[in-house]
C-alpha cells in the first residue's frame, strides 16, 4: 500500500530559510555564493503556485554574521499557534563544534581548532531546540552544508530532517554555478516533477529522488571516489515524511512519450549505483529489487503505448531481464528474454538489437542451468 502525501493549509505554516555564503576576516573560509541564491530560490519554489509554503510566512535571511538574526525570528514562528509545519532550512559551511556536534556557519565564523564549538556560530542544536518547543504538528530542517548528517540523532530528536550529505562528507557545489549541488537538485526535481510519481511531492518522495540523482550527477572534482553528490539522508518523525512540499508538475504525465523518457533515464540512473564501476566502487544490491519494479512498470506502460517491439520498449525490456537476473533470477530473465528473441525474428528479424538480444539470453539460460540442483537418480 502507498501512503498519500499530506498537503498543509498554507496559513498554517511557518518557514524559516538562511544562506551564509560571504565570510568577512577573521573567518578565512571560503566564499559560498551559491548559499544565499539557493536559500532564496527555494523559498520562492516552495512559495510559488505548487508549492505549500505562504510568501508572507516564508523569510529569508542572508549573510547573518549573529545567532540571533536567525534564532530571534525563529522564535517567533515557534510561538505561532495551530501551525502544521514548522520549516527550516539552511545552505552554508558546517563546521564542527564541541563534540564532533553540527554548527552552521556565520559570516564572521572560523573552524574552531580548540574543541570548542567555533565562535561565532549557529549550533544546530540550538535550532532544533527552538523547533521542538514549538506546538506546530511538524518540524522540518533541511541543511545544504557539509557534515550536515551530524544533526541525525540526538541533537535533530523531534525534527524530521533532510541533509545534504552524511556525518563525515562535505556538501559540494560547482564553483562556477548560481545553486549548490544538493539544493540545484532538489529545486530541479520540484520544477520537474516525477512522471509516476503523486500528486503531491512529498519529504520520502524527494528523499527517494535525490538518494539516486545525487550520486549519478557529476560534480566538482575532489579527488576521491566516488565522483557524484554524497547521497542525502533522512530522519523521519512519526508520518513526517509523507509531507508534502509542493505539487508534482510531472503527475499524469507518466504514459506519455515524454514521461516514458524521463523514467527510463531514471532507471539508467538508479542501475548505475547497482553496478560496479569508477563511479561506484561499492555499488548496492539493496537497489536490484527496486530497480526491477521500476523496469517492470516501464515495460508494461512503454508495451501498452508505443508497442512490443518499438526500440524503447525493445531496450526497456532488454534491461528489465538482464536486471531480474542480476537481481537472483536467472530462469526468469532467460524466460523474458526468450520471449523477446522469438518475436524479434518473428516479426523483425533485422532489429539492431537481436543479435545483443541472444548473446545475453544464452548467458542467462547458462545461469539458470548453473543454477539448477543436480539431477539424483
Amino acid at each position: 500500500m502507498t501512503w498519500a502525501t499530506w498537503r498543509p493549509a498554507p496559513d498554517a505554516v511557518c518557514a524559516l530559510l538562511v544562506g551564509t555564503g560571504r565570510h568577512v576576516r577573521p573567518s578565512p573560509l571560503p566564499l559560498m555564493p551559491q548559499a544565499v541564491t539557493s536559500a532564496r530560490a527555494l523559498g520562492a519554489a516552495l512559495s510559488g503556485d505548487r508549492g505549500v509554503l505562504d510568501a508572507r510566512r516564508t523569510t529569508v535571511v542572508a549573510e547573518p554574521a549573529d545567532a540571533r538574526q536567525v534564532l530571534d525570528p525563529l522564535r517567533r514562528m515557534a510561538r505561532e499557534p495551530g501551525l502544521d509545519l514548522l520549516l527550516f532550512f539552511y545552505c552554508g559551511h558546517g563546521l564542527l563544534g564541541r563534540d564532533d556536534r553540527l554548527c552552521l556557519a556565520l559570516t564572521p565564523s572560523a573552524q574552531s581548532g580548540g574543541g570548542g564549538d567555533p565562535s561565532p556560530s549557529l549550533p544546530f542544536a540550538e535550532v532544533a531546540g527552538l523547533m521542538r518547543e514549538s506546538p506546530a504538528r511538524h518540524k522540518v530542517a533541511i541543511l545544504d552544508c557539509c557534515f550536515s548528517g551530524r544533526a541525525l540523532g540526538p541533537d535533530g530528536h523531534g525534527v524530521h530532517l533532510l541533509t545534504a550529505c552524511g556525518r563525515t562528507q562535505k556538501a559540494l557545489f560547482p564553483p562556477g554555478g548560481t545553486l549548490t549541488g544538493f539544493t540545484g537538485e532538489l529545486l530541479r526535481i520540484l520544477d520537474e516533477g516525477i512522471p509516476d510519481g503523486p500528486r503531491d511531492l512529498g519529504l520520502l518522495d524527494l528523499h527517494d529522488r535525490l538518494a539516486v540523482v545525487l550520486p549519478t550527477t557529476p560534480a566538482p572534482p575532489t579527488g576521491l571516489f566516488p565522483t557524484g553528490y554524497p547521497a542525502p539522508h533522512q530522519q523521519t518523525v512519526d508520518g513526517s515524511g509523507h509531507i508534502a512540499l509542493a505539487g508534482n508538475p510531472a503527475h499524469g504525465t507518466r504514459r506519455t512519450p515524454a514521461g516514458l523518457r524521463a523514467r527510463g533515464a531514471f532507471a539508467q540512473r538508479l542501475r548505475k549505483l547497482t553496478e560496479p564501476s569508477p563511479d561506484t566502487p561499492v555499488p548496492d544490491p539493496a537497489r536490484l529489487p527496486q530497480l526491477v519494479h521500476v523496469l517492470a512498470d516501464l515495460v508494461q506502460d512503454s508495451t501498452e503505448l508505443l508497442g512490443p517491439l518499438d526500440d524503447f520498449t525493445v531496450d526497456a525490456r532488454r534491461n528489465h531481464a538482464a536486471v531480474t537476473g542480476a537481481a537472483g533470477s536467472p530462469g526468469q530473465a532467460a524466460t523474458l528474454l526468450s520471449a523477446l528473441v522469438d518475436a524479434l525474428r518473428a516479426r523483425s528479424p533485422g532489429h539492431r538489437a537481436l543479435p545483443g538480444t541472444e548473446r545475453a539470453l544464452a548467458h542467462w539460460s547458462r545461469e539458470r542451468d548453473l543454477a539448477r540442483p543436480p539431477h539424483r537418480a
